[in-house]
């Protein structure tokens, strides 16, 4: 399988994305209102500039392992939008920390998903 150029460079920003908002996330004073900021805008770009792209850009014979993974990160963006809604609604500090710490998680999930698609060589323009 071979990414686009293109593809491969808003693989590396969503990756970078995910970097800030586990920062964000792994906070001891966690500001929960900038949290869902972010993960807005990491959600936003996942939606606007990975999911509605050009399929000219996928190769159709190379497109199911990668949409495989596109599935996933979208699968767990919304569980992550879940768990920051619940964090929000944290009233017990031992809920929000268990709430923090399951957002982590899934955060470190999406890296590595992102870190699995770079992995793939992008095609070179000559």
């Amino acid at each position: 399988m071979i990414l686009s150029e293109n593809r491969y460079q808003r693989y590396q920003e969503l990756q970078q994305a995910l970097e800030q908002l586990q920062k964000t996330a792994a906070q001891d004073n966690l500001d929960q209102t900038a949290l869902a900021a972010e993960y807005q805008k990491v959600q936003q770009f996942f939606g606007n500039q990975i999911m509605r792209t050009d399929s000219s850009e996928l190769d159709s014979s190379e497109t199911p392992p990668e949409q495989s993974y596109l599935t996933e990160i979208h699968k767990q963006l919304r569980m992550l939008g879940t768990d920051v809604t619940f964090l929000q609604a944290s009233r017990q500090p031992t809920t929000a920390t268990a709430r923090q710490t399951a957002a982590i998680a899934r955060l470190n999930t999406l890296i590595g998903y992102c870190v699995a698609l770079l992995q793939i060589q992008p095609e070179r323009q000559n």
